[in-house]
């Protein structure tokens, strides 16, 4: 082998080895250390992975200089690294969310498309700019000689570190442009010949400030926080890992003494190797590699080992993605051309000019789509806007905002959605008109018509408009007299003769020239058309159409109506509606096997009545769902200091005189209405296929939905708060309620009382109104009773609280929390002596009444973090039944003697007939079944769908032990709900089904 060949082949062995050695350096930083080991109990090695990052920081644009210091660069290098970095991205988040689509969103989106606008990869950001500004810095370090040169960049380096105190954080691009100096550092010192004496000195000074930095920022750590609580400085003044900030001349000193080690392998590199480097600083910064990489698991139960084998992995992909974009990147069209402008160009100046004419050029060229697009962006935020409460939006209970900034602000992903829907309405009516002006003003009135019809119905009934709905246009002549009649037909057909003669106004003198051939157009109303189809997939979770979907912000609470069409605008709000995952369809589901489930229990029925005395009807029945009521003592890992009283004494105290016990909640820390939904159905929430709002998504498919107030000639619902909430003014009128007393409604809330500084109405104010409505009637009635008092925030309500700072245990270590906690807990003792008083009073009435009390979730209090350590604990809520006086002397247990310790919400129908001695319905046969003789069913805890079964001891109970006899009884249980959830609703044409016979 000649001299030649063996120094080729040494030199390309070096630089092999060198940018495989800096590759495997940046890869290592893929991983999370700089939080992992500042748990590490040797102090100095707190600090290491900071420092390696400074150092890299300060390294990587050090080589790029040394190899880019050789020649007066061209634009287009800098625009070649952008290509590169922008190209590695697209495939980098494309495998992410392919992988794991469930991390996909708008910011992460827009964050792939425009990295350097969005901060994605600072280091590869400044290392561009660096790249830009070449030419400049090689004609200054012409100019200067190598010791001026020196002065100046020493200085600058100084000058960046005492100008930011140690502050500087390359977070963002514009702080990435910092990295221009170690790539000058680079050009100035692949210049200079370092001697061996030189290569020595730098490599003993990077030891040697090594050594110091290990010690020091430690040292600096222990006088940071000394002031800090002596009170001599704030938190922000300095920081105390200055010495390891990427703008520390000491991490210069550590940089200089790798570049001394490593100049070599350096000086044989070309410009077109670094590009390898380019992918691995992407895979190093780009925002999602933290999820990424550690979502890799390859069998060797070795964290270390997977780490190791995911950096060769990502190495090989960087060497195939090398060979990939020099081989084809750079040759495709729109590349080649931008690429060969910018090494043309010689001045700044011209590359403005020449990006802007260009910019120009296809402004003009496709104005007429970009104006329209445009437009439909405005009409977009206009629906957004006229569904707004008088500009205001209520983002909470307790608060409201200006609609326009905030819509603007956090909504930006759902505008864009919704522009694409309205383009594509626009696309399909210009490709079968072939009018713009026609398809414009149409598409317009049309999403602005929507977004009124939706308001107007928002204001006449507290919803929008439902899919479900659109059958009621053929009511038409009814619903016009409920929107002002003949006035507003007049109305209506002046402004559609307005709209008709603007178009024809606008056909004649503004002619717009079509775009492209009718293949075209048509194949762009095909996609359009396409896209109308996307809606029926919303809501399958995992789907690719849900997540990209979500990816735009589109969250449907189905909680607060009002609310989603404010924060996703009338178009995408209707869409969500579309297609509803309710539950999925039992076999043989049909209307003669619904009959044989009638038949079944209705014999079961006449059976358990042999032995019941009470007719329902003529009781009066309250079901009295507590704010986020639980027992506090039951909080988990919670103490009381000695000296602190049982916060609901009274409560506790009727364990032993009524039925008492846990009630599972399908909730935590909100879903108040499916609770709710629960106990005056009988339906659980744990037969869903996804979860959902019943009160939202399911009862408004019904004009008349069944639940037990269908059992009275009178049924009311009393809420001292907003009644807006999850449709119930609405969906009562579907129970056939024939009052509901709210805050706003006709029927006034007496004796409002709060307590201390919480806004809601107390529980007392609550019982006041239920009392109210007890005593206006002789004869059985039923009552939904819902309080407010103990909804969160939990904000220090309550001055001189007794539970202040007698509050302790593994789950209340944070201030904040004990904080919350004793005024959560002060708010369970008011509302026990509420209880106490109610029950005094309902006793003293001479008529049977029972109350069904229950807490509907956990308060949020606790972080919900902590459900999969103690899921059946988080989930458990108080509950009791208390049947009065009058109504224990006539036929009422006091106590029911099994199944109580743990029960459902769905429970309550079926407990509360036994404890009444009532008479059964055939429906209500079926749930006294499914309380005796199954365990407790409520929503899964582990998955998104499916039961979780519970035993009277709180343990969950495997389903693969249930008998034959139990999954029989459960599947005729999940049949009947179908039916009147998702299915046909065949049960309520069948007599005696849900209410009983007359």
């Amino acid at each position: 082998m000649s001299e030649n060949k063996k120094a080729t082949r040494a030199h390309n062995l070096l630089k092999i080895g060198f940018l495989v050695l800096l590759g495997l350096v940046i890869l290592l930083q893929m991983f999370n250390f700089k939080h992992s080991m500042l748990k590490s109990p040797v102090t100095y090695l707190r600090y290491l992975p900071v420092t390696a990052e400074s150092v890299t920081y300060w390294f990587v644009p050090m080589v790029f200089g040394a190899v880019y210091s050789k020649r007066k660069l061209r634009f287009n290098e800098g625009f070649r690294a952008w290509c590169i970095m922008e190209a590695t991205l697209l495939l980098y988040y494309f495998a992410f969310f392919a992988m794991e689509p469930w991390h996909l969103n708008a910011w992460r989106f827009w964050g792939m498309l425009f990295p350097v606008l969005t901060s994605t990869v600072v280091m590869m950001t400044g290392i561009i700019f660096a790249l830009l500004v070449q030419p400049v810095i090689f004609d200054w370090q012409e100019k200067f000689s190598y010791k001026q040169s020196l002065i100046i960049l020493s200085a600058l380096t100084f000058l960046g570190f005492t100008l930011t105190a140690g502050t500087y954080q390359i977070n963002y691009s514009l702080y990435g442009l910092y990295l221009i100096l170690p790539f000058a550092w680079g050009m100035f010192l692949g210049k200079i010949r370092f001697t061996p004496k030189m290569t020595v000195w730098a490599v003993l000074a990077g030891l040697f400030t090594f050594a110091f930095v290990l010690v020091g920022v430690p040292g600096f750590n222990a006088v940071y926080w000394s002031q800090i609580l002596a009170g001599h400085a704030i938190t922000t003044s300095w920081n105390y890992q200055f010495l390891i900030n990427v703008t520390s001349p000491l991490i210069f000193v550590i940089a200089l003494a790798g570049f001394a080690v490593t100049r070599k392998a350096i000086a044989v590199l070309e410009e077109k190797d670094l590009d390898f480097l380019i992918p691995l600083i992407v895979f190093m910064q780009a925002p999602i590699t933290s999820q990424f990489v550690t979502s890799f698991k390859y069998g060797t139960g070795s964290r270390q080992a997977n780490r190791l084998i995911t950096m060769l992995i990502m190495l090989g992909i960087a060497t195939l993605w090398h060979w990939f974009y020099e081989r084809y990147l750079f040759r495709w069209k729109p590349i080649k051309r931008c690429n060969a402008f910018l090494y043309r160009t010689k001045s700044f100046g011209e590359v403005a000019e020449g990006l802007f004419d260009h910019l120009w050029s296809w402004i003009k060229y496709h104005r007429t789509n970009l104006s329209t697009w445009a437009f439909f962006f405005v009409v977009s935020f206009a629906s957004f806007l006229i569904e707004s409460d008088k500009l205001r939006i209520q983002i909470s209970t307790a608060a409201d905002v200006n609609a326009i900034v905030w819509i603007l602000g956090t909504k930006f992903g759902t505008l864009i959605l919704t522009t694409i829907f309205i383009d594509a309405l626009f696309t399909i009516l210009y490709f079968v008109t072939t009018r713009y002006w026609l398809s414009m003003v149409t598409t317009t009135v049309f999403v602005l018509g929507w977004a009124i019809a939706n308001k107007i119905k928002l204001n006449l009934r507290g919803e929008p408009i439902y899919p479900s709905e659109l059958s009621e246009a053929a009511n038409a002549g009814s619903l016009l007299d409920m929107i002002g009649g003949t006035k507003t037909l007049i109305l209506i057909l002046v402004a559609l003769a307005l709209v008709i003669a603007l178009i024809v106004f606008l056909e004649i003198k503004f002619k717009v020239k079509k775009r492209g051939n009718w293949k075209r157009r048509g194949l762009w109303a095909l996609a359009s058309l396409g896209l109308f189809i996307t809606p029926l997939w919303f809501n399958h979770q995992g789907s690719i159409i849900y997540r990209l979907n979500r990816a735009f912000d589109d969250k449907q609470s189905f909680r607060n109506p009002e609310r989603d069409i404010q924060v996703n605008g009338p178009i995408l709000n209707f869409l969500n509606y579309i297609d509803l995952q309710i539950m999925d369809k039992p076999e043989n589901y049909s209307k003669s096997q619904i009959n044989k489930i009638y038949q079944k229990y209705a014999k079961l029925a006449q059976t358990i009545n042999k032995t019941r005395t009470n007719d329902l009807s003529k009781q009066t029945i309250v079901f009295n769902l507590s704010e986020s009521f639980m027992d506090p003592t039951t909080f988990p890992t919670i103490k009381f200091a000695k000296g602190a009283k049982d916060p609901i004494p009274y409560i506790h105290s009727l364990k032993k005189t009524t039925t008492y016990g846990t009630m599972l909640s399908a909730g935590y820390g909100g879903g108040t209405a499916n609770m709710e939904w629960e106990s005056l159905t009988g339906f659980n929430m744990g037969a869903f296929s996804t979860s959902l709002t019943p009160y939202v998504q399911v009862v408004p498919q019904y004009k008349y939905y069944p639940t037990i107030g269908a059992n009275f000639s009178y049924s009311s619902a009393v809420h001292p708060f907003i009644g807006t909430y999850y449709s119930r003014i609405e969906d009562y009128k579907r129970f056939k309620f024939n009052k509901f007393v709210y805050i706003g409604s006709k029927y006034k809330i007496v004796d409002q009382k709060k307590l201390g500084t919480n806004s809601y109405n107390s529980d007392f104010t609550t019982y006041a109104n239920g009392l109210r409505q007890i005593n206006s009637r002789k004869g059985g009635q039923f009552i939904n009773l819902i309080s407010i008092q103990n909804h969160m925030p939990y904000n220090n309500w309550y001055p001189n609280n007794p539970y202040a700072g007698k509050i302790s245990g593994d789950l209340f270590s944070d201030g904040d929390v004990r904080t919350q906690a004793a005024t959560y807990i002060m708010g369970t003792h008011y509302t026990d002596e509420a209880v106490k008083k109610f029950l005094k009073q309902i006793d003293k009435i001479k008529k049977p009444i029972t109350l069904v009390f229950y807490g509907d979730h956990y308060p949020s209090v606790v972080s919900q973090s902590y459900t999969s350590k103690y899921p059946i604990q988080m989930h458990s809520t108080r509950y009791f039944i208390y049947s009065n006086k009058y109504a224990r002397q006539h036929g009422a247990k006091a106590k029911l003697a099994s199944k109580t310790n743990y029960v459902n919400t769905s429970d309550f129908i079926a407990m509360m007939l036994e404890q009444t001695n009532s008479k059964v319905t055939a429906y209500q046969a079926l749930l006294t079944e499914v309380h005796k003789k199954l365990p407790a069913l409520t929503i899964s805890y582990t998955d998104d769908a499916g039961f979780t079964l519970v035993d009277q001891k709180g343990k969950e109970v495997d389903p693969k032990t249930l008998t034959s006899s139990q999954q029989a009884l459960l599947k005729d249980y999940e049949m009947v709900q179908y039916d009147m959830t998702a299915g046909e609703a065949y049960a309520l044409n069948i007599k005696g089904f849900y209410t009983m016979k007359k």
